[in-house]
């Protein structure tokens, strides 16, 4: 079976609607209960969210560690910044082939880390 990247992309690319306030705001809050978004393991682990100090946190994961990642003071601008991004637009599209669709941040992703346990 033959491989094409654009079989993966195009879903993500499609996928334009914004994640909007309730699903934003549910984020922030798991995260201010200090339950992180993101994989960790070796190398690039693809993007990223946390809260610590304070601060949001969104960006590359390296090595299991946020990278110079954008960050937000306060929640509402986190919240108002996640409402208005959808999948198409954190699939990291315009990048180099390597992160496109690369462990990008998705609305399903989103939603199955709300139902995750935090321990």
């Amino acid at each position: 079976m033959d491989f094409d990247k654009q079989d993966i992309l195009r879903p993500l690319a499609a996928d334009t609607r914004p994640f909007g306030l309730i699903l934003a705001t549910a984020v922030a809050e798991k995260q201010r209960s200090g339950a992180s978004l993101g994989y960790s393991h070796r190398d690039y682990c693809g993007m990223g969210m946390e809260y610590n100090e304070g601060v949001y946190c969104y960006g590359e994961l390296w090595d299991g560690g946020l990278d110079r990642p954008m960050t937000f003071d306060k929640v509402e601008a986190f919240i108002a910044w996640l409402t208005a991004q959808s999948t198409a637009s954190l699939a990291r599209l315009e990048d180099d082939a390597f992160y496109q669709g690369n462990q990008v941040i998705t609305r399903e992703r989103l939603e199955d880390f709300l139902l995750q346990q935090s321990f």
